[in-house]
Parts: C-alpha cells; sequence; structure tokens
C-alpha cells in the first residue's frame, strides 16, 4: 500500500511541472496568434501587406546570420518612402559542464533563441556595402595602440564609431551632420546593401502603433544620407 502511495506521489509531481510546460505553451501559441492579428490589422488600416517566411537577404547584416530567421516581415509606405519591420531570431547552442558529485563532470548543451525587431528604410537608389557601426572595445583599444588609420577626420566620431564597406563606392557621402548625429546618440549604427537602409533592436515587434515611432530614427539617417529635409517622424 505504502509503495502505491509513493508511486502515485511521484506520479503527482511529475504532472505538475508537465502541465506547467503544456499551459505556457498554449499561452505562447495563443499570445502569439493574438499578435499575428494585430499586427495584420494594423498592417491593412496602414495600407501595409505582412507576408510570413519572406524572401529577404537581410540575413547576412543580422546577429546570428540566421538564413531562415526572418519570420514575418511588413512592409508599405510611411514619410514617403517605403519601410519594412520584420520579426528575425537565432539560437545560440552552447555547453555547459557541472560537477557530477563524484569528482567528475556533467556536459550537457544549452540553448538561447535571441530575438530582434529588424527596421527596414528603402532607398531611391542602389548601393555598395556600407555602414556605421559602434567600435567595439577591441578597435578602440587597437585604435590607441597602433593608430587612427583610415578614419574620417571628426576626432569625436572617430574615436567611438568605424565605417565599414565601401563608401567611395556609394552614391550616398557621409555627410558631417550624419556624423554628428551619431556622436550625439541621435541615430542607430545602420547598413546598407542594395537600396535596404537597415538596423535591429533587440526583442520582438509587441505593439504596431509604435513601428513609425521605431522607425524614426532610421529615417533621419536615410534623410541625411539622401540629402532631403528631415521626414515628419525623423526629426
Amino acid at each position: 500500500m505504502d509503495a502505491v502511495v509513493i508511486a502515485g506521489g511521484l506520479l503527482a509531481c511529475l504532472a505538475v511541472p508537465v502541465a506547467a510546460v503544456v499551459l505556457a505553451v498554449v499561452v505562447g501559441r495563443r499570445r502569439e496568434r493574438e499578435r499575428r492579428e494585430a499586427l495584420q490589422t494594423w498592417a491593412a488600416a496602414a495600407g501595409w501587406t505582412l507576408v510570413s517566411d519572406p524572401a529577404v537577404d537581410w540575413s547576412d547584416r543580422l546577429p546570428g546570420r540566421n538564413r531562415r530567421g526572418v519570420t514575418l516581415a511588413l512592409t508599405g509606405p510611411l514619410w514617403g518612402r517605403r519601410a519594412s519591420v520584420a520579426d528575425y531570431s537565432y539560437t545560440e547552442t552552447s555547453t555547459t559542464s557541472t560537477p557530477d558529485g563524484q569528482g567528475g563532470t556533467t556536459h550537457g548543451t544549452k540553448s538561447t533563441t535571441h530575438h530582434f525587431t529588424v527596421l527596414v528604410v528603402h532607398l531611391d537608389r542602389p548601393s555598395q556595402y556600407l555602414g556605421i557601426q559602434p567600435r567595439g572595445t577591441l578597435s578602440k583599444w587597437g585604435r590607441a595602440l597602433f593608430g587612427a588609420g583610415a578614419e574620417l577626420g571628426h576626432e569625436r566620431f572617430d574615436k567611438d564609431f568605424r565605417v565599414v564597406g565601401e563608401p567611395g563606392a556609394s552614391p550616398y557621402p557621409l555627410s558631417a551632420a550624419l556624423l554628428a548625429a551619431h556622436v550625439d546618440g541621435a541615430v542607430p549604427a545602420w547598413t546598407l546593401q542594395g537600396t535596404d537602409l537597415m538596423t535591429c533592436t533587440p526583442g520582438r515587434l509587441k505593439d504596431p502603433a509604435s513601428i513609425p515611432q521605431l522607425l524614426g530614427s532610421l529615417y533621419r539617417v536615410a534623410d541625411l544620407l539622401s540629402g532631403r529635409p528631415p521626414a515628419g517622424g525623423s526629426a
């Protein structure tokens, strides 16, 4: 009788975490369905289109470089240009080691999925690969130890940022106003390939009403590259 009771208790203990996992999956799927419905409703009202698993070539410019990582994209007109906002993710797997209590080590793997919102402004003229990125710690050390190298002559910009790609082959000049906007923290790091001016921000897109606000600073980059007056949302 005691064995039956113990067995029943063990089964009950196991059932609780299993039920919690199942509930979490069900709730997660429901929230994702509601999120997509909200995005679709916003897109229809704004004259945008929503496409699942779009055929885009942005992955090489995104963290993790996951070719299948863009699972949803909204595209439409905003402030005189076309723009896109997309879901992107990649999974990072690492090896873990923990003591087994007997002088040895147990090895396992841990997977972490990182989610991003991709922001794209589609420009009028195509460009060779070009971008402005923040300097990492190693880049700053290298600059301090070995000299500036090829830079733009803007001391505050050159100290904290670097140009990637081929600025000389692009029809879009890196103006003093654009460099100053980076120094002031008014615009994000970005890359440009073809006509797609792109940046990304951590986390998934939740509130579609935030799309214009999210795109505002990237529109400022587009305007500064193109020499246009600032758009309504990017001033």
